[in-house]
């Protein structure tokens, strides 16, 4: 690695950092900018052009120079990259490691480790683009679509395989197994065409927003929008506390006289 490549690499991870935390890069004069996000540009941490240069050739940063330069995603994920100490610095780079209390497929309740960004609608509620209630019925939805064993097989079933249950006899996981369907079908049909299809490919299929934009032939960014509202209505079914939309804006009129 050549002497200019470290240096780059030095200056992205002390500037990149400053812009994790929500700066922006701004031209000060005709050869440098500033990394600032209300403050004086004076007393703002400087970087040279061709730092900036650099970094947007790799497309770690995103803007113009009239506009200003933020972090791009993938100079968020080369951040992570760069400071991580995992063995696997891609893998820990989509990674947000957390510790929940789950119930299994025979009731009892367990501490694991979660990824929190390993489904859709996780990522979207890591970012703030879903709340609570709208990210606890997607993942309702997920688990009963997986305890209902809807999910495809990987390989023929050829013979019948053997299925632990758990301690429960045959009969009461077939019951389990038939209750969890019942209610994936139910939700489903409650939410109705259209969103149900949205909410199978996101929170069972694990699809991304851009992939369902791709496959229904969406504008961008629209999946957003119309998820949340799939997703308000299947809490609705489930009885979970749905927000209320804000009060219209009075209007008046008079009839002509």
């Amino acid at each position: 690695m050549s002497a200019g490549e470290q240096e780059i690499l030095r200056e992205a991870r002390r500037v990149l950092r400053k812009l994790a935390s929500g700066k922006r890069l701004v031209m000060c004069d005709a050869d440098r900018f500033a990394v600032t996000g209300t403050g004086a540009l004076r007393n703002a941490m400087k970087v040279d052009r061709t730092t900036v240069d650099a970094f947007v050739a790799r497309d770690w940063i995103r803007g113009s120079v009239k506009d200003g330069f933020t972090l791009s995603d993938a100079g968020r994920g080369w951040l992570k990259r760069a400071e991580c100490d995992d063995a696997l610095p891609f893998a820990a780079q989509h990674r947000v490691i957390t510790r929940r209390k789950v119930q299994d497929e025979n009731g009892l309740e367990r501490e694991v480790e979660i990824n929190e960004l390993e489904s859709p609608i996780a990522w979207l509620r890591h970012r703030g683009l879903i709340d609570a209630m709208q990210f606890e019925a997607g993942d309702r939805l997920r688990r009963d679509y997986t305890l209902a064993q809807l999910a495809p097989r990987l390989a023929a079933d050829l013979e019948s395989p053997v299925v632990d249950a758990g301690g429960k006899s045959p009969g009461e996981f077939s019951d389990m197994v038939l209750a969890a369907k019942q209610r994936f079908l139910l939700a489903m049909k409650a939410v109705g065409p259209g969103l149900s299809d949205l909410l199978f490919d996101v929170c069972c299929h694990l699809m991304r927003l851009e992939g369902v934009e791709r496959e229904f032939g969406w504008p961008q960014r629209s999946a957003k929008v119309v998820l949340q509202i799939a997703l308000d209505r299947l809490g609705e079914h489930y009885g979970l506390c749905v927000k209320a939309p804000a009060r219209a804006r009075m209007r008046s009129w008079a009839a002509a006289v």
